[in-house]
């Protein structure tokens, strides 16, 4: 019997950690603002309101005041 026709596998691994989800039916906290947040939305606003965030891709974190 020839090893060409061998099936390999892995072993069974832990299942990826769920998504946090947050309390269906929210409403965006701005005023006057009707849009419902996903259930994955951690924020109190829609994109559309919420202050924007840039995140740092690489190197330091400049140090307060300088920049």
């Amino acid at each position: 019997m020839s090893n060409d026709n061998a099936i390999r596998g892995s072993r069974p691994q832990a299942m990826p950690r769920a998504s946090q989800k947050f309390p269906e039916g929210r409403i965006c906290a701005a005023p006057d603002c009707v849009t419902r947040l996903s259930t994955y939305n951690k924020r109190d606003k829609c994109w559309a309101h919420a202050e924007m965030k840039v995140p740092r891709l690489r190197g330091r974190k400049p140090a307060a005041g300088s920049a």
